[in-house]
């Protein structure tokens, strides 16, 4: 270990910002120099920002100089996930750290921590972790929570009565409610707030890349056009604003009635749905859909695996289907298999809805992002349905919430009481139907993100993903940057 010096630790006690520039040799830009400046004058800071706005980059600087400025020293560095915790905010600090290992002192460790000696330390782990948060006292302590928004009630909670002399959280505006959203509204008065937009980071304001792994003016224009600027995605993602709402029904009933009463050609692949029933009250419903068409072609109720599985054979033989998806959760699995032994002309697709979605970032799970995907045909006028109550209500009756992890939720079966079965079969054929184009752009076979195809069929301009708009009530390092 080497040994810091006292009197440039002296020196810098009154000056992060200073800190950062001269002995890290590093440039944040002012938002950051603002969180630094927080840091040092104000007891506790929260910072909400956008995504990849540079904020876990200012709060790993912040640990090194509090460790490096005062002594004792102790830092405790936690986060609901580890990777959150280890893979960004600790290898900012590794890579801060890397850069003056000669002035700062002590051992960076390949795990979480930090020490210089036994009354000077840092460490990091998620809250998930066993870790024992007694003991951890200190005339110089300070407390970060990463990702705090995610971040559960409990949780921050221990850390606070710790009674840390700093208190830092940064995260996402992806909550209405925690301590973390406290503390930008109700509890506002206890702290001092930061709030980043990504019109406040470098990239973006000057129209150019300044710093890697920061959000670029590319990826503004492209949420832009893909989640509008007035989503809840956007509002929260891009301007770092915490929405008024970060829920709603995906599809409103005004879409889904006058997709009831729109006639429309069917054209491209034929694919039918089949949510088969579980128990009880639940109907097995088959929807088929050519392009724009759908038509729901069977309800029965009481029929058992092979019934349906027979069935769905023969239906697919007559009407030349090229795709057939079937819910393979509980007893779908036993259609999907007598399928296989059966052998059909068409395609034969295991719907979980459950699984992981394609675009992971965004949705939940599959069920979640096929439901986006229809709701985006129900938004831009390109669906023709049958006129079925049922269909109309289940359709328009569902609603989707962006979670703390920033993804979109559909809400679940138990959440609505009820099996939405008519609306989950449209919905499953939207489930791999690019692959019958042979791996060819969605776009340009008329499925999402069907831009071309939207621009063309509805009036000039109306390009962008109008199923996350549905979603609101009414209708590494040493770049100033971070990745999460």
């Amino acid at each position: 270990m080497t040994a810091r010096d006292d009197d440039q630790a002296h020196r810098y006690r009154e000056d992060p910002v200073g800190f950062v520039k001269h002995m890290l040799g590093e440039e944040p830009y002012d938002k950051q120099e603002d969180i630094l400046r927080a840091v040092h004058r104000s007891r506790r800071v929260s910072v909400v920002g956008c995504t990849s706005s540079g904020k876990d980059w200012a709060a790993a600087r912040a640990v090194l100089w509090w460790m490096y400025a005062r002594s004792p020293a102790k830092v405790i560095v936690t986060g609901p996930s580890t990777r959150q915790v280890d893979d960004i905010l600790w290898r900012e600090m590794r890579w801060a750290y890397g850069r003056a290992p000669d002035h700062l002192g002590g051992k960076m460790f390949r795990t979480s921590r930090y020490e210089l000696d036994d009354q000077s330390f840092a460490i990091g782990f998620a809250t998930n972790s066993p870790y024992n948060l007694q003991g951890f006292h200190s005339p110089n302590l300070m407390a970060v929570v990463t990702e705090a928004h995610a971040a559960r009630e409990n949780d921050i909670d221990a850390v606070r009565r710790l009674n840390p002399s700093r208190f830092v959280m940064t995260g996402n505006p992806f909550t209405a409610s925690g301590a973390f959203y406290d503390s930008h509204h109700g509890r506002r008065r206890h702290y001092e707030t930061i709030q980043i937009g990504a019109g406040d980071t470098p990239n973006v304001k000057e129209k150019r890349l300044v710093v890697p792994g920061m959000i670029t003016l590319e990826d503004v224009e492209a949420r832009a056009e893909e989640w509008e600027k007035d989503s809840a995605l956007y509002v929260g993602a891009v301007l770092g604003q915490f929405p008024e709402s970060l829920d709603g029904v995906v599809i409103s009933r005004r879409d889904a009635a006058e997709a009831a009463a729109r006639v429309l050609t069917p054209t491209g692949p034929v694919i039918v749905g089949c949510d088969v029933a579980r128990f009880g009250r639940d109907k097995t419903v088959v929807v088929s859909r050519q392009g724009p068409v759908a038509r729901i072609v069977r309800k029965s109720r009481g029929s058992d695996t092979m019934s349906v599985a027979a069935y769905l054979m023969s239906y697919c033989e007559e009407n030349e289907v090229d795709s057939l998806v079937v819910d393979e959760a509980g007893v779908g699995a036993g259609v999907v298999d007598r399928l296989n032994e059966l052998r059909p002309r068409c395609r034969v697709v295991a719907f979980n809805g459950a699984r992981r979605a394609q675009k992971k970032e965004r949705f939940a799970n599959r069920i979640t992002e096929v439901w986006a995907e229809m709701a985006e045909r129900y938004a831009s006028g390109e669906i023709d349905t049958d006129d079925d109550p049922a269909l109309i209500e289940q359709v328009s009756g569902r609603k989707c919430e962006i979670h703390k992890d920033g993804r979109f939720h559909l809400q679940s079966k138990e959440e609505l009481h009820r099996s939405p079965d008519e609306a989950d079969a449209l919905a499953m054929t939207f489930d791999g139907a690019e692959d019958l184009l042979g791996g060819h752009d969605r776009s340009a076979a008329g499925l999402l993100p069907r831009r071309a195809a939207a621009q063309a069929a509805a009036e000039p301009g109306r390009r962008r993903l109008r199923a996350l708009r549905r979603l609101r009530p009414d209708g590494g390092g040493g770049a100033a940057g971070e990745r999460a």
